[in-house]
């Protein structure tokens, strides 16, 4: 036994005890599986959708189911089961976006400029009704920079990419 009281062999099963814990909460780095961009919602498969501009050609219409972890991204193909989707606009086009409340929580969806300020009232009222649904009817502008719930911020939010007319031609 040493001079402070603890013997070789109780120091090393401290250590070993240690590690253990350690290593089964977690704590000793990230699962090589896991990494920051993975979806929040179950549901999600990707946080990375298509943004060829090709791909965004002929959509008219989006639609999201509203979590409070995301918005999770059900039609058109492109951002099928992808969280917090990254929209490709055509400047000037309308489009139809419908989000479905999937979890009771209260919702909405505004679209915002770089100086997070609601760009020309593009906002819904929001609802906390599980499988209520609501659409907003919006022509995409150059000061779109995102779409997010007003109510959840953060974790529901993606980015807006407007392009002009003329480079899908």
């Amino acid at each position: 036994m040493g001079t402070n009281g603890i013997g070789r062999r109780a120091f090393l099963a401290g250590i070993g005890a240690t590690t253990a814990v350690a290593v089964t909460a977690g704590c000793l780095g990230d699962d090589a599986d896991s990494t920051a961009d993975d979806p929040v919602v179950d549901i999600a498969e990707t946080t990375e959708g298509d943004t060829d501009p090709e791909a965004w050609a002929d959509v008219s219409s989006i639609r999201f189911d509203g979590y409070v972890g995301g918005w999770v991204g059900r039609d058109p193909a492109p951002i099928e089961l992808v969280e917090n989707p990254t929209l490709v606009l055509l400047e000037g086009r309308e489009y139809d976006l419908t989000w479905e409340n999937q979890d009771g929580m209260h919702h909405n969806i505004a679209f915002w400029d770089a100086d997070r300020e609601v760009v020309d009232n593009y906002t819904t009222d929001g609802t906390d009704v599980e499988g209520e649904r609501e659409t907003l009817t919006f022509e995409a502008t150059a000061e779109m920079a995102t779409y997010r719930c007003e109510y959840q911020q953060e974790g529901q939010r993606g980015d807006v990419t407007v392009l002009k007319s003329a480079a899908l031609e």
